[in-house]
């Protein structure tokens, strides 16, 4: 309820309906405070000084004065300025930005060093040079100025603050109820809390609404008065407050009220505004000296023009001569980089690491994993670096210029381009130039991979990669690639096209020359299928690199239009001897169709041209191919994503394929489950729970027998019987489905049957079997067998009630097997039992016996293996039926 900020959300009754606010001073009674003597002098914009250290629980008050001012559209603020009274340097700085056209500035009081910040924002000489300061207080002129009077009286500062009378006396009986001394800023907050509390227990006394918003709503508009005061809410529920604007003469004077102003309730208008401020005992003499003050140029720029000229002149000359000491500390660096050598690498930074990778899965088939068969890489600390190694056969002496080509080689960085990392030498017997590791793949691998649809977006896109870097290359200090081919192209995993060994075939064509180093093995002799003639001329095929050139390289890069086009290498089925020679001597290209007038095929014979200053120039080039490929619509990654979007739809399809088949396996496994065992076991086995092994007081357990089966078996075919058995033991299954019961097993042509088990049924089990075995009888009195029209089938069954155990026996196989004296009699009833007769004994007899549902007829007595002479009877109610 205790409104103990000066954020002025706080005040929307739409966001916070259930607050009543009890605080002396908000961002409100200021902002119209301020209006009031903004309209009383005619001003027409103040600056604003405010804390930056501000939260929800410690807003600033000029922060919210500030707010509530635009909202409000009360009056114009020329700047607001945050100041961190901890940045020293930074306030004296906005010293300066406050001496503007703008002569009034209000400042806030919530600094953890007031006195620290008035000092450095230069108050006393913005006041000596007519400047209006107003400094904003949230509890009475005395305790907000207690540490910083003399400021107040120097500067001339004007005090906003609230007027709370007799405040010494509210302190003492403060002091009196809570027995220990109170700071002096820290009052009005107790104080504050007192009212709180006391107008929360006058609401609740003068009304019993329990709900917050309406009992705020009921506290609007009330007056009360306790120890401390008289406490007049408004239509808002906010605390109606007296102001003043106060000065202090001197040091030693008392503050003295230049203008008060009264809040008195009014009719609530838009911004939750339910008070008029009524202006009193204004000081008119006082206020004269602030009435249509103009701050000068002079005034604010505290320079003259001749010392602003000075600095100027001065400011020019220092930043010339710092230009000029940069420039020449940034060659002299240059020059010192270019000879500390960072491109070395020592021996002890470098490791060869041997790979074993086969080379059958060294590319995979899917696009994704498409990775490059590598022999062998290298570790530069932990780096991956791909290299060219040879053998050192001399200590290599470098000279200034190739010290600054390394130097420059070193220094290159694009996006097309891997980075040279540097070369290992004099240390070992080998010599290692190394580039940064692309692991995926080259250009080559895609473009001779005939399973990868290269479309005019993978052409466009690899193209436009390579002349980008090329064109950075030639742009360079390096000049030229050297060595430009598919093989040096290559493809990371963001399918960014990266050229590699750059810039290094020169170098590595003096070395050689000069015999300091040696190749370990023979460069292949399609190595050389790229090279511009002029090139191959007066070089060592197979033992030696080419020197670089610009025109070198579009030559190169024509040969790669040719793959890239038809995806095949150029002279393929040519002997590569025969073909180098006869480039140089005769200018044989591969074959084309004279006929086509395809423009990229145009363009790559113009690359081809056998006079080199007549090959098209690398800006002519990448022009002819944005003109090719205008209509070329998005880009390698779009085409990624449609194609990884088309491979998971097939997914899709395949997955719901599978799914299906699985739910339909796992409904299959289900039903032949619940075949095998009763309903509850087999979800408890489904579930994994493990099935404990019981008794049971009273099962009913039946057993059905074909008569003369063996006749069967022998006037029918195997598959005739089986489908017989099928055919008759699927009807017994159906009529057991429509009761409470289920088949245990079956066993040749004996099949067994329970009730009451594994869920009991409380006693009806034995009617259920008795129900099902009639109705068996009578199904099989009409049974016609196709295969055996002079047989006709005959069952005998048998049932008994009486105790059981029973259990799962097996895991791969589980079966729910029953054991008990019960299941043997109930075997011997039917083994002992004739032809169409269903068989009982007297203790089954008398409990169906007391149903008149169900007539039986006396059998007599019936020797029963192991059980001797046992009384019996027939449940012939069908029979009987039929014969009446």
């Amino acid at each position: 309820m205790i409104r103990a900020v000066a954020n002025p959300i706080i005040s929307d009754q739409d966001v916070y309906p259930t607050v009543v606010q009890f605080g002396r001073t908000s961002a409100l009674d200021f902002t119209y405070a301020i209006k009031s003597l903004i309209d009383y002098l005619n001003i027409t914009s103040v600056v604003l000084v405010s804390s930056t250290e501000s939260s929800f629980d410690h807003y600033s008050i000029v922060a919210g004065i500030e707010q509530t001012a635009k909202q409000q559209r009360s009056f114009r603020i020329d700047k607001f300025i945050e100041i961190n009274e901890y940045m020293l340097r930074e306030n004296k700085i906005i010293a300066e930005k406050l001496r503007t056209t703008t002569s009034t500035i209000i400042i806030g009081d919530d600094f953890n060093d007031l006195g620290m910040v008035l000092r450095n924002l230069e108050v006393i000489s913005l006041s000596d040079d007519h400047y209006m300061i107003i400094l904003i207080c949230n509890q009475i002129s005395e305790i907000c100025t207690n540490s910083i009077k003399h400021i107040v009286a120097d500067a001339s500062i004007i005090i906003l603050a609230p007027i709370i009378e007799q405040y010494k006396v509210m302190a003492n009986k403060l002091s009196e109820r809570l027995n220990f001394t109170i700071k002096e800023k820290e009052i009005e907050m107790y104080v504050t809390m007192y009212d709180a509390c006391y107008g929360f227990c006058f609401g609740t006394r003068h009304s019993s609404i329990l709900n917050g918003k309406k009992f705020a709503q009921s506290m609007r508009n009330q007056h009360f008065t306790d120890i401390f005061g008289n406490v007049t809410l408004d239509g808002t529920g906010k605390r109606l407050q007296n102001y003043a604007f106060q000065w202090l003469p001197s040091r030693n004077d008392e503050f003295q009220r230049v203008m008060t102003l009264l809040m008195i309730e009014a009719q609530c208008t838009y911004g939750n505004k339910c008070f008029d401020l009524e202006v009193q005992n204004t000081n008119d003499e006082f206020w004269n000296k602030y009435r249509n003050v103009t701050i000068t140029r002079c005034v604010k720029c505290k320079q003259s023009f001749l010392s602003t000229v000075a600095v100027a002149v001065i400011s020019c000359a220092a930043v010339v001569v710092l230009c000029l000491i940069g420039f020449y500390l940034y060659r002299k660096k240059k020059h010192m980089e270019a000879y500390r050598m960072m491109w070395k690498i020592s021996k002890e930074d470098l490791k060869v690491i041997e790979t074993k990778r086969s080379k059958e899965h060294a590319i995979s088939d899917n696009l994704s994993h498409k990775r490059r068969q590598l022999e062998s890489y290298a570790l530069v600390g932990t780096l991956k670096a791909e290299f060219i190694c040879f053998k050192q056969y001399k200590r290599i002496p470098w000279n200034k210029a190739q010290l600054k080509f390394l130097y420059e080689l070193k220094s290159l960085n694009h996006n097309n381009l891997t980075n040279f990392i540097g070369i290992c030498y004099n240390d070992l017997d080998r010599f290692y130039v190394l580039h940064t590791l692309i692991e995926r793949a080259s250009l080559e691998d895609f473009i001779y991979d005939h399973q990868f649809n290269v479309d005019n977006t993978f052409k466009c896109a690899f193209i436009r990669d390579i002349l980008k870097g090329l064109q950075y290359l030639h742009k360079s200090s390096i000049g030229y690639h050297g060595m430009l081919s598919l093989k040096t192209c290559m493809i990371d995993t963001n399918w960014v096209l990266k050229l590699t060994n750059f810039g290094i075939s020169t170098m590595l064509n003096e070395l050689i020359d000069q015999n300091y180093i040696r190749t370990v093995e023979l460069i292949p002799q399609q190595f050389y299928i790229t090279v511009a003639p002029e090139l191959l001329t007066g070089i060592q095929i197979g033992w030696n690199f080419p020197k670089g050139t610009v025109v070198g390289d579009i030559y190169s890069f024509g040969m790669m239009l040719y793959s890239i086009i038809f995806r095949i290498k150029p002279f393929d089925r040519l002997s590569l001897k025969e073909v180098l020679h006869n480039v140089v001597e005769k200018s044989l290209r591969p074959q084309i169709d004279n006929d086509n007038s395809d423009p990229l095929i145009t363009l790559m014979c113009e690359c081809w041209n056998s006079v080199p200053e007549e090959r098209p120039k690398l800006e002519n080039i990448r022009q002819t191919i944005r003109t090719i490929f205008s209509n070329s619509k998005g880009n390698l990654v779009d085409q990624m994503i449609k194609m990884n979007e088309k491979y998971a739809q097939e997914l899709e399809h395949i997955v719901a394929e599978r799914t299906s088949l699985l739910v339909e396996a796992q409904e299959q496994t289900d039903r032949l489950l619940c075949e095998m065992l009763p309903p509850s076991i087999a979800a408890q086995l489904k579930a994994g729970e493990t099935i404990i092994p019981r008794n049971y007081e009273s099962v009913t357990v039946g057993f059905c027998q074909i008569v003369e089966f063996m006749y069967l078996m022998e006037h029918c075919t195997p598959a005739q019987v089986i489908s017989f058995l099928n055919e008759a033991f699927m009807t017994f299954d159906e009529i057991i489905k429509c009761h409470d019961a289920y088949k245990v097993e079956t066993t040749g042509e004996t099949y067994m049957m329970a009730s009451g088990v594994p869920s009991e049924n409380g006693g009806r089990h034995i009617f259920e079997i008795a129900e099902i075995a009639l109705k068996i009888r009578e199904k099989t009195l009409a049974y016609k067998v196709t295969a055996a029209p002079n047989w006709h089938l005959r069952v005998r069954i048998g049932f008994h009630c009486g105790p059981i155990a029973a259990g799962v026996i097996g895991l791969r196989s589980p079966r729910y097997c029953l054991f008990g004296d019960t299941v043997n009699f109930a075997s011997r009833m039917q083994s002992n039992c004739e032809a169409n007769q269903i068989q009982v004994a007297e203790s089954t007899a008398k409990i169906l016996m007391e149903n008149s549902k169900y007539n039986l007829t006396k059998r007599g007595v019936v020797h029963v293996k192991g059980k001797g002479d046992v009384n019996t009877y027939w449940l012939n109610e069908l029979i009987l039926n039929k014969q009446q």
